[in-house]
């Protein structure tokens, strides 16, 4: 099923119009800010109308972070630049099933290549919430950058400038125009080979989890079979064979190796070609 993007909500629930919704595509590939900053800025909707529609959606509680205490050992997980390219604050961490949870507000709560990066460099699973860009913003400037913030109603508090750095070495890397920040509003003309090879991974992964089922037994995992192949063998190369002795760890481990999968292929590290062989190889060893 295909995943829904912001600018689709925001018309299926009628807070903008097919119209508003063109101008501001037009406008985000000018400026190629996020589709919902940009409706802000053309006055189309609110921050307010904007976290609503997206909580009701997608069924996400929202959060006033003006309102809560953040837990330093959930902000200290992510650096402030990646919250600030995100538009994103990690505020809790909770237990959910025995499991923890790294809880963080979303300004865009659609970004998945985002919630995929938090999980592979926290090894966590995402619990999003739905907040307005300004109070991302504000807890951003007051808790990374010990900023004195306002709270109340207020237009989004502008970035803190960079602060001056010494001059590279070797020239800057430029930005891939190809890269896809899924939750973006992309033409279906302008699907990359890398988002068809991202879904590609993602399928595979599905298939994984379904082939594993309910086979790891908590009180004894099965040992593995001699014929080698599939994802426990990339993972026991990966992170050694110790990590089928826990099952959670096991999980743990498993969504990190697909996660990586996916950005690499986003990045062009990893082809479709590359990745096809490698299933083929994998199908015909088993």
């Amino acid at each position: 099923m295909a995943r829904k993007r912001i600018g689709e909500l925001l018309v299926e629930r009628g807070a903008i119009t097919p119209e508003q919704l063109e101008a501001g595509l037009a406008a985000q590939r000018q400026t190629r800010q996020r589709l919902g900053v940009t409706l802000i800025g053309q006055g189309a909707i609110t921050e307010a109308t904007l976290a609503q529609a997206l909580s009701e959606a997608l069924g996400m509680p929202r959060v006033d972070l003006a309102a809560i205490t953040p837990d330093w050992a959930a902000v200290h997980l992510l650096r402030a630049r990646f919250c600030e390219q995100h538009d994103l604050f990690p505020y809790a961490l909770e237990n959910v099933g025995g499991k923890r949870q790294l809880v963080v507000a979303m300004a865009d709560p659609l970004n998945i290549t985002a919630i995929e990066e938090i999980e592979f460099t926290s090894g966590l699973k995402v619990s999003g919430r739905v907040t307005a860009l300004s109070a991302v913003r504000g807890a951003i400037l007051r808790y990374y950058h010990k900023v004195p913030v306002a709270t109340g109603s207020r237009p989004a508090p502008a970035r803190p400038p960079a602060r001056a750095a010494p001059a590279p070495a070797r020239p800057a890397v430029v930005e891939d125009d190809e890269e896809v920040i899924v939750g973006e509003e992309l033409p279906a003309s302008e699907k990359t080979q890398r988002t068809s090879l991202a879904d590609l991974i993602r399928e595979r992964e599905e298939q994984a989890k379904r082939k594993r089922g309910g086979a790891v037994d908590k009180a004894k995992p099965k040992a593995p079979s001699s014929g080698g192949g599939g994802v426990l063998d990339d993972l026991d190369y990966l992170f050694g064979q110790a990590a089928r002795e826990e099952p959670d760890r096991l999980e743990e481990l498993e969504r990190r190796f697909w996660a990586l999968m996916r950005i690499m292929a986003r990045k062009g590290l990893l082809t479709n070609d590359e990745f096809r062989r490698e299933l083929d190889d994998e199908s015909g060893e088993g």
